[in-house]
């Protein structure tokens, strides 16, 4: 379990900015307006919301965590490298199926993987930490290390409730979080700051972490201000968004 005795003074993050797509701006296009807003690349969380029926399913279990109970934005959390790759663990299995546990489920994409706007229309880039080599040295024990988290578990459970295979529920009421927003949970832990304060690490989500870099910005003043010789240095979360789909729709190639 991570958690905090830091009170909590819920506001909104003025450091969290919308920042709008221009027409038919790819998702790297807007990408790049966004670091030049300041927002640091390597070791930022990117969060994806997509319009599959998979993402569907997985924007839809996270309502419970909003206070009007309408589906998430976001489907999807990875992390940025220097070498301008997001690294993440998908529900989508490519390739040999047996590579799966031997790398805990963790891949790594080119950013153009993600780059279609209409298949990935809402996007958010966040920089929680000033000193993110602290934070991605711990990609390779994340990957070797099955110890740490059993990513490839976690992959199974959310595969079965998004096929509606037999009677599996919503993974995230049964304390399973999403495997892509658990890895990047873990990865941070290990460099010492908390994305969602409170909130056991197997049990996150991208909504979790959504509404911590959005409103619980007084937590990270707090902390930040500790200082971090071994550990990552935590900063008040600051970034950009665009929500090109705000309600929770399925795409259809007809």
């Amino acid at each position: 379990m991570i958690g905090s005795s830091v009170p909590l003074e819920i506001k909104n993050n003025a450091d969290l900015k919308r920042l709008l797509a221009n027409e038919g701006e790819s998702n790297t296009a807007w990408l790049d307006r966004a670091f030049n807003e300041g927002v640091a690349k390597e070791g930022s969380l990117v969060l994806l919301g997509g319009n599959s029926m998979a993402d569907f399913r997985v924007r839809v279990s996270q309502s419970h965590l909003r206070f009007d109970l309408t589906p998430s934005y976001w489907s999807m959390v990875g992390v940025l490298t220097a070498n301008n790759t997001l690294v993440s663990v998908p529900l989508e299995i490519a390739g040999d199926i047996s590579e799966v546990p031997h790398v805990n489920a963790v891949r790594e994409f080119e950013l153009s993987a993600f780059d279609d706007a209409e298949k990935f229309p809402n996007i958010a880039v966040i920089q929680v930490t000033t000193t993110p080599e602290k934070v991605v040295k711990f990609i390779d024990a994340m990957k070797l290390q099955r110890g740490l988290i059993d990513l490839p578990a976690l992959v199974l459970s959310w595969l079965g409730y998004v096929w509606c295979v037999g009677k599996r529920g919503n993974p995230l009421l049964d304390g399973d979080g999403l495997p892509s927003a658990v890895f990047a949970e873990t990865l941070f832990g290990l460099a010492g700051i908390e994305l969602t304060p409170g909130l056991a690490t197997a049990s996150t989500c991208p909504e979790a972490i959504w509404q911590a870099a959005k409103w619980w910005a007084s937590f990270y003043e707090q902390t930040s201000s500790i200082a971090a010789a071994v550990h990552a240095q935590s900063m008040v979360p600051k970034g950009c968004f665009v929500l090109r789909q705000p309600s929770a729709a399925i795409r259809r190639d007809t």
